[in-house]
Order: C-alpha cells, then structure tokens, then sequence
C-alpha cells in the first residue's frame, strides 16, 4: 500500500492513521530516521529502549552449522 503525505513549512509530517496501526507507532515514542543514500530512501523505525536487547539474536544463523567455540579456538591457536 502506498500513502501520500505532505510535509509542512514547520517540518512537520502526518504518518497515516493504516501506517500507525501497522507499525504500533504511538504519541510521544523517539523515532529514528535513517537515510539510505544508495537507495535514496527515508526509513523511520521506533526507538527500542535497549539497542543491545533489539539487537540480541541478528547473527543467530550467521554460522550456520559451524561450531563457533571450535573455530574460535582453532583460530586462536594459529596466533601463536
């Protein structure tokens, strides 16, 4: 779905009322805008009150089926 909004002198924008429901956005919650330069959009995503908890579990998949504590030890023992 596609929603027009216009920005205002005073900067301000209106986020519609679909885009609110959806996204859980509520009065008074700090936003985070992000511009993406090579795509050339503007992202806004809630503020979480813990980044390290928002974060927990991005690389969850990342070693797929490696052991990580084996690799770490292997490459550690090739430091010395």
């Amino acid at each position: 779905m596609n929603y027009i909004s216009k920005l205002n002198e005073d900067r301000s924008i209106k986020i519609p009322e679909e885009i609110l429901k959806k996204s859980g956005l509520k009065p008074g919650i700090d936003v985070i805008w992000l511009y993406d330069e090579d795509a050339g959009q503007i992202l806004l995503m809630e503020k979480p009150n813990s980044f390290a908890k928002a974060m927990r579990g991005l690389g969850k998949g990342l070693w797929g089926n490696t052991d990580a504590n084996a690799y770490i030890k292997e490459e550690r023992e090739s430091w010395e």
